[in-house]
């Protein structure tokens, strides 16, 4: 059996905006909500299908908002591959020109929208409940990053530009503008920003010296050369290291951030401290942080690969060690991991240094 490669998030995300001007032409989705349950159409000579279920929809969205159709559903012999539905349930429909000038609809998944919606709002209101004022500015440092990423690291990469140094880029000013919201511009703040951007600077170099010792292509596995025309111009290789900068960089900024925070108030409650004594301090504190952490980074990226570690326990005498640790995608995942650890690692002594050091005029 094949193995199931699981794509990477920012890899989709890529395809997904080079290609998804010329979808939209050919292609058109709108909104539809399930309201009655038609009929059951049997005996069919289709091959995998069992049979096909009729319902009545109506159109929620588009150019034919608001009107009733009626949309047949395959039900499939291979269980796998079958979507449940039912009355009342909102699905993703997807329209086809036909010869007739009018359209066809086919259901093609449940609408996730709402749900994942509810769950948004679940999250924001925990972090206002729990955090408030500082839970708002979080938020607000959260707003930023998906921004900057989405609409300034993703599309300067597809014009061209390099990957590493927009990485480099985006994270100095999530950093920035995250430290700065909740920390302010103090000792505190300053040392964190400068532990956070030095740590995974360093985390995504060293990886890129090992992506080209190792001769890594870029592509996640043999389905996505499939997509090689879509990403000329864009260097797949920096793309490696760059999400290594970015998937680090909030596991990094919490240790900096929790390291600098308490020796600002170790400092505040105790100024005889010597530079040293808060150094050493900081550096006690950060060894007890980079036990669970480095554990939080590595078992994220595990929890994140379950699905192909079960496969391939599952396949265990048809894929020995040499085989999995030369797979392409499995790699990747363990420069991520131990790079990004890296980075936590790097950001514990910087961190201390510069909270140590760095002499800054605190409000009173």
């Amino acid at each position: 059996m094949e193995v199931m490669q699981i794509k990477k998030m920012i890899f989709i995300l890529f395809v997904f905006m080079l290609g998804v001007s010329a979808f939209s032409q050919g292609e058109t989705y709108e909104r539809g909500k399930i309201i009655k349950y038609v009929d059951r159409l049997e005996g069919l000579e289709e091959e995998d299908v069992e049979y096909r279920d009729v319902y009545e929809i109506k159109i929620t969205s588009g150019r034919q908002k608001g009107d009733m159709i009626k949309v047949e559903f395959p039900h499939f012999l291979e269980e796998a591959y079958n979507i449940r539905i039912g009355v009342g349930d909102r699905v993703v429909l997807y329209s086809e020109l036909n010869e007739e000038g009018g359209y066809n609809y086919y259901i093609t998944d449940l609408d996730k929208r709402w749900p994942l919606a509810t769950v948004l709002v679940i999250f924001i209101l925990i972090v206002l409940f729990l955090s408030k004022l500082k839970g708002l500015k979080a938020l607000l440092a959260l707003f930023f990053a998906v921004f900057t990423i989405f609409y300034f690291f993703v599309p300067m990469i597809i014009r061209g530009q390099s990957p590493i140094l927009m990485a480099i880029t985006s994270t100095f000013l999530i950093s920035a503008v995250t430290i700065y919201l909740v920390a302010g511009n103090n000792v505190k703040g300053l040392s964190a920003a400068a532990g956070t951007f030095i740590g995974v600077t360093i985390a995504g170099l060293l990886s890129y010296v090992y992506t080209n010792y190792m001769k890594l292509t870029g592509y996640v596995d043999v389905d996505s050369l499939s997509y090689a025309d879509m990403l000329k111009g864009i260097d797949l290789k920096q793309l490696i290291s760059a999400g290594i900068l970015l998937g680090s960089l909030g596991a990094v900024m919490d240790v900096a951030m929790s390291i600098s925070s308490s020796l600002y108030e170790l400092k505040e409650h105790h100024k005889e401290l010597s530079k040293y004594q808060i150094f050493k301090s900081g550096m006690n504190i950060g060894s007890d942080i980079i036990g669970t952490m480095v554990n939080t980074l590595i078992l994220a990226y595990v929890g994140s690969s379950l699905f192909t570690i079960i496969l391939f326990m599952l396949q265990k005498e048809s894929f020995p060690l040499i085989r999995i640790l030369n797979y392409e995608f499995i790699v990747v995942e363990i420069l991520r991991s131990l790079f990004g650890s890296i980075g936590i690692l790097v950001a514990v002594p910087v961190t201390s240094y510069f909270a140590a050091n760095i002499n800054v005029k605190r409000p009173r």
